[in-house]
Parts: structure tokens; C-alpha cells; sequence
């Protein structure tokens, strides 16, 4: 049988089929055996016969399944056996009534090696054998009026019928396992998928929030020292300011750092709202940079999922690292409005516009992008309008609704 069958009922329970035909072969021999009152020279040819047909049987199925290991392949080479089982017990037959016990056997090894149109095919050898032998022990001409003929023609159509059906039945049972196995392949594949969508997802996030965190503070370390650097050594009291900046950004920075290990919502969010989180944020960027920055915010302000206030946060701590950088502004300003079923933040600064801006190499290039990343898997929408010498406006519009759910 086929080794995807191998938990099927019918193959459990293929033990059963095997003892039942070796058993309908030597039972039949032991009764003529205890006929003959244990002479067994005077029935030594059944005798062999008998022993010929275990081994042919045996060893030839060995065999046929080494050759041709999957059921379906090769059946010629299982239908020659069961060829060879049905004519050896014809003669069988012909020596003693007894052997009719085999029948059983036979007609379950039938069905069970070979597949259904083989089956079919040695099931009428089979009736027909009986039908002959059962003609030439009661030496009696063919004839289609004879009852005998008509019942054992009607044994083997219900014979071949039955096994017809149990076949189907095989077959739905095999192909409804085989579904349900592809079903199971299916589901692990897709929980595998997702487990690596989730890896990099993660990756990703992390990703962001390095950049978000830690990037930003070495960022401003560094313009810090260099400020510091450039003061030296004539303007120590200038020096000192950046020195005591960088020290407070980079103690800052690896508390931040320790967070992201620990997967921690982010420090200014921890005890206060998403608004005094942003004011914090901008009077510290203010200090630091020396650009004025306010904030306004309109409406009324609603607790939001964790994951909505983490990339407000980190979308204005990246707008204003850009501002700082490129924009050359006088100022800044933050808007966060509360819009009923939706949350707009702007961050507008009075610069030199985008396409005034010096181009610099991206620092791990997270920075828009991956604004927009995040901004989108809360299902909100990341816009920059910019006019040369007109300033740069960011604009970040996310849904707050009840119906919203974070995934």
C-alpha cells in the first residue's frame, strides 16, 4: 500500500487480511491431513501444492512491493501473483472440496494489492475458476439453465460488488485525508509565514526605533561636540554649554537605549499625555537646537492605542532632527488636533524648503521612510508639502475612531 495510507483503519488492520488467507490455505490442509489419518503419502501433491502456493504467494509479494513500492505502480507485477495464487488453488481444488476455504482469502487479497479495475479483472478469473471446478467435480456439461452455475455467478458479481464499494469508500476516506493533510501543510506554511513576517516586522520596528532614538541622540552628540570644538579656545563658557548638552543628550540616549532593549513604550509617554509628551519634546529640542518651537493643540484630547502615540512622537522627534539639520529655520510649529474620528499633526517650520536643503548622506536610512512605515501600519497617511524659501510642513493624519483597532 501506499505509505501516505499507512494511518488509514484499513491499513492498521492489514495484519487481519494476511492472517486470513494464510489461514484459509493451511486450514484446509490440516483437515485433509487429519482425513487421510496422518498418512501424508497419500495426499503428499495437495501437501506441496499447498506449501507452493504459501511461498509463492509470500515471496512474491515481497517482491512486487520491493519493485514497486507505491500501490499504484506497476499492479502487473501483484496481478501475475494473484494470477499465479488463483491457478495454483484451482488445482488445489481439484484434489480436495476442502480447499473451497480459500475463496476467502483469495478474494481479500484480491482487493486488497491490486487496484479496482485489476481487482475486478482477477475476481472474474476467480469465479470463473469455480465455476469450472465446480463443473468438473460433478462432471456435468456446461449449461446455463444449472442453478449451481447462476449462484456461484451471482457470489462473484456481489463479490466484486461489495468490493466495489468498499473501494469507494477507500478512496473518498483517502482523498478527504489527503485534503485534510494538505490543510494542515497549508496552515503550517502560512503560521511559518507569518512568523517570519513577524521577524521582520520586529526587525524593523527596532530598526526605526534605533534610528528614532539612539541615532538621533548620537546625532546631536556629535553637533554638540563639534559646536563645542569649534569654540575652543576662545569661547569657554560656549564650550562648556555643548559639553553640558552632549553629556545630558547622551545620558538621555542610553536610557533610551536601555527602553528599546526592555521594548518599553518610550520614556515621555510613560507618566503623562501624548500632548505634554510633545511639549517636553519640543522645549528640549528648542534648548538644544536654540530654534524657537511651540506647540498648539486643538480639540479635545482622548487616550489613543500606545502604538499611535509612539509614532506621533517619534514622527515629530524626526521632523525636528530634520529641521535642525537642513532646514535652517527661525522657527517652529507643532499642531496636534483632535478631530473627532481622526488625529492631524503638523510640524511647520519657516526654512529654506526641501529643495533648498544641502543634501547629506541618509544616516541608516530610516528616517522618512521609516516615518511612513510607521505611520501606516496605524493606517494613517504621511504628507510633506515644501516651497523653496517658504519652509517645510509635515503632515500626519491617523485614524482615532472607536472602530479602530490596532492589529
Amino acid at each position: 500500500m501506499d505509505t501516505r495510507q499507512r494511518n488509514d483503519i484499513w491499513v492498521r488492520w492489514d495484519w487481519l487480511w494476511t492472517v486470513i488467507f494464510y489461514a484459509s490455505v493451511i486450514i484446509p490442509a490440516l483437515l485433509l491431513l487429519m482425513e487421510s489419518n496422518g498418512r501424508p503419502d497419500e495426499i503428499w501433491q495437495p501437501l506441496v501444492l499447498t506449501a507452493v502456493l504459501l511461498v509463492w504467494h509470500m515471496l512474491g509479494m515481497k517482491a512486487a512491493h520491493y519493485f514497486a513500492p507505491d500501490w499504484g505502480e506497476k499492479p502487473v507485477y501483484r496481478l501475475i501473483i494473484i494470477l499465479g495464487d488463483i491457478l495454483l488453488w484451482v488445482m488445489l481444488v481439484s484434489y480436495s472440496p476442502v480447499y473451497y476455504l480459500s475463496l476467502a482469502g483469495l478474494y481479500s487479497q484480491t482487493f486488497r494489492h491490486l487496484q479496482l479495475r485489476y481487482a475486478i479483472i482477477a475476481a472474474i478469473i476467480l469465479t470463473i475458476g469455480l465455476i469450472y471446478s465446480q463443473i468438473a467435480d460433478s462432471e456435468q456439461p456446461l449449461s446455463l439453465t444449472s442453478p449451481i452455475l447462476w449462484l456461484y455467478i451471482f457470489i462473484g458479481i456481489a463479490g466484486i460488488a461489495f468490493s466495489i464499494w468498499i473501494s469507494a469508500i477507500i478512496v473518498q476516506s483517502t482523498q478527504r485525508r489527503e485534503l485534510i493533510t494538505q490543510l494542515e501543510q497549508t496552515q503550517a506554511e502560512l503560521a511559518a509565514s507569518e512568523r517570519r513576517e513577524g521577524m521582520l516586522a520586529e526587525r524593523q520596528r527596532l530598526a526605526r526605533e534605533i534610528h528614532d532614538t539612539l541615532a538621533q541622540g548620537f546625532t546631536s552628540i556629535v553637533m554638540h561636540l563639534e559646536a563645542a570644538e569649534q569654540a575652543l579656545p576662545q569661547d569657554e563658557a560656549t564650550v562648556q554649554k555643548h559639553l553640558n548638552q552632549a553629556r545630558k543628550t547622551a545620558r538621555i540616549s542610553l536610557e533610551q537605549a536601555r527602553r528599546v532593549v526592555a521594548d518599553l513604550r518610550p520614556d515621555l509617554l510613560e507618566q503623562q499625555s501624548l500632548p505634554e509628551a510633545l511639549a517636553r519634546a519640543a522645549a528640549r529640542w528648542s534648548e538644544e537646537s536654540g530654534v524657537a518651537c511651540t506647540l498648539t493643540t486643538t480639540g479635545t484630547a482622548v487616550s489613543l492605542h500606545p502604538d499611535i502615540e509612539i509614532t506621533l512622537l517619534r514622527a515629530t522627534q524626526e521632523a525636528l532632527n530634520n529641521i535642525r539639520k537642513h532646514a535652517q529655520a527661525h522657527a517652529v510649529t507643532i499642531t496636534l488636533s483632535y478631530m473627532g474620528d481622526i488625529l492631524i499633526l503638523d510640524v511647520q517650520d519657516d526654512g529654506i524648503g526641501i529643495n533648498n536643503a544641502t543634501p547629506t548622506a541618509p544616516s541608516g536610512g530610516f528616517g522618512l521612510k521609516g516615518m511612513r512605515e510607521r505611520v501606516q501600519q496605524c493606517g494613517g497617511e504621511l504628507l510633506i508639502e515644501s516651497e523653496p524659501d517658504e519652509g517645510t510642513t509635515l503632515v500626519v493624519s491617523i485614524p482615532i475612531g472607536e472602530e479602530r483597532s490596532m492589529e
